[in-house]
């Protein structure tokens, strides 16, 4: 059985470990390179024999129990003790081990604590198999977290789960921008004796914090979202029952849960989706009941047009658009002006529009299928040329008129001849 702390004459737990930290720090500080030579000339011939003679035992000794005691008495030795080293997973790794195989275990305990190698360890602990087990050690824990991310142990419940969480969201009018929406978002909590209650964040934290009796109450998928409820939001953890996502928590929530039925809209208590769809606004003529009238459609990936009244649009930077209940990144956002102005009036008359955005659209939009040819008149040019000729008298004798007309057959030269286009 493990023994317990060594404790002085007056009763109280002996402090080894920092004793034996402070004694190797001030030897690497005072001597630098020379601190291994100055460690190894500090303790006595007859100490090192007496640890090594220890090691000796714990190297080849076949019971556990045994070699626990004898680790402990050389950790005793040293003035440490098997808490100072905090890791839980090595003694089952040194005691499936023997010999030389096992001394080195043992000195790889000491440098992956960072401490300093006792000299008669010193000649097990080889620099390049430690990093080379390092190595190992990292591709195993890889392994684990990839196992444990794709592929995570579902938790066994033995009993009905008792509680159910559901996430409400509802769009709202920023205070600065009324043209753009903030998403609000309420967690609704269900138990048999209390009913379905709105809950704040700080009590979903404090649910992980009571996690011993409470995970047990809910379904793994519930208390995925508990979990990361925490993990992310624990600092801003208040008592509103109401959490207004700001920008960049907004896309953080759609990245993690759109692509699942976690987010329900409070409108019609159908899930929030979000598959990272790319939107446009793309210009579009219209015939109003008075007169032709230009505004823009929002275009979906799949080719089907939306009017912009039908879309809410969240964020300043990196733009959200609302559409039904799927929300899509907005590519070419307009300025806060037009977007207010598309909210409230979507359409402008084509006459109010200036000389310049007419001719732009026209060149830019005339392949969308649009008849922008309504915009303005386009009146085809050819090209005409002119010949002008002097009043004088060619050297042939003819009138001037009549040498510009039979100018080309005339192989006299005419003077003072003048062409114009």
């Amino acid at each position: 059985m493990p023994r317990t702390p060594t404790r002085n004459g007056n009763g109280s737990p002996r402090n080894g470990a920092s004793k034996y930290d402070a004694h190797h720090k001030v030897l690497s500080q005072t001597y630098g390179a020379f601190a291994d030579l100055r460690r190894e000339l500090s303790d006595s011939k007859t100490t090192v024999n007496e640890r090594e003679d220890m090691l000796k035992g714990f190297a080849v000794c076949p019971d556990s129990q045994r070699a626990w005691l004898l680790l402990e008495d050389y950790f005793e030795k040293l003035s440490l003790s098997r808490r100072d080293f905090p890791a839980t997973d090595w003694w089952p790794k040194m005691l499936a081990t023997q010999g030389k195989t096992r001394l080195e275990e043992l000195a790889f305990l000491f440098l992956r604590a960072k401490r300093s190698v006792p000299p008669e360890l010193q000649p097990h602990a080889s620099l390049e198999r430690f990093a080379h087990a390092e190595e190992a050690e990292q591709e195993v824990r890889l392994v684990r977290e990839l196992e444990n991310w794709l592929a995570p142990a579902t938790p066994l419940h033995l009993d009905t789960p008792r509680a159910t969480l559901r996430v409400v969201c509802q769009p709202q009018p920023d205070e600065q921008e009324p043209a753009r929406f903030r998403l609000a978002v309420q967690f609704l909590l269900l138990r048999p004796r209390t009913g379905e209650k709105a809950r704040s964040l700080h009590d979903l934290v404090d649910l992980v914090v009571r996690a011993a009796h409470e995970q047990e109450l809910f379904t793994p998928w519930d208390w995925e979202f508990i979990q990361w409820i925490y993990d992310t939001h624990r600092e801003r953890a208040g008592n509103e029952t109401t959490l207004v996502l700001a920008d960049p928590e907004l896309l953080q929530w759609l990245a993690r849960w759109g692509h699942t039925k976690r987010l329900e809209s409070a409108a019609n208590g159908q899930p929030l989706f979000f598959h990272g769809h790319v939107v446009s606004l793309a210009p579009h003529l219209e015939n109003g009941t008075k007169e032709l009238s230009f505004t823009h459609r929002i275009a979906l990936p799949d080719g089907v047009h939306h009017c912009v009244s039908d879309a809410k649009f969240f964020n300043r930077q990196s733009p959200v658009a609302l559409l039904g209940n799927e929300f899509f990144l907005l590519r070419n956002a307009p300025p806060n002006g037009v977007l207010k102005h598309l909210a409230q009036r979507p359409s402008v008359p084509v006459r109010r529009l200036s000389h310049r955005l007419l001719l732009h659209l026209r060149k830019t939009q005339s392949n969308h299928g649009v008849d922008w040819e309504q915009l303005c008149v386009a009146h085809p040019a050819a090209p005409q040329f002119v010949l002008n000729c002097s009043m004088t008298p060619c050297n042939c004798g003819c009138s001037p008129k009549a040498c510009a007309t039979k100018a080309r057959g005339c192989g006299a030269a005419m003077n003072g001849r003048r062409i114009t286009a």
